[in-house]
């Protein structure tokens, strides 16, 4: 009873350190993810954005910024829940495309878009 009390217990401890550090998006994954969802925007956008008519290597190095933050709440810093902040500047547009750091999920879009 006891090894088998030991085993779960061991089971539950590799998940949570797992789950506390899972592999997240690199740099120019989470770039590219940004661009696709400029390119084609999600239907869950509540903002009407025109997809962007530039291909991402036109796009200076120095008009891209990307910052990986933690997401708000409780909740996702106890479990260490991260975000890619992806910020890129064309044709008068200055839109940031919040993505989830694991999955690559869109959260949200905000910033200048016209």
């Amino acid at each position: 009873m006891k090894k088998l009390l030991y085993g779960v217990l061991a089971a539950k401890l590799i998940f949570a350190l797992y789950s506390y550090q899972r592999p997240m998006l690199s740099t120019e994954e989470a770039v590219v993810q940004a661009y696709e969802y400029l390119r084609n925007p999600p239907v869950q956008m509540y903002m009407t954005i025109e997809p962007i008519q530039v291909e991402l290597n036109e796009v200076p190095a120095e008009n891209i910024r990307a910052v990986l933050n933690p997401q708000e709440g409780f909740l996702n810093q106890l479990i260490n829940k991260q975000q890619w902040e992806v910020t890129i500047n064309y044709q008068h547009a200055v839109p940031t495309v919040v993505l989830d750091a694991t999955t690559g999920e869109f959260l949200e879009l905000s910033g200048p878009l016209n």
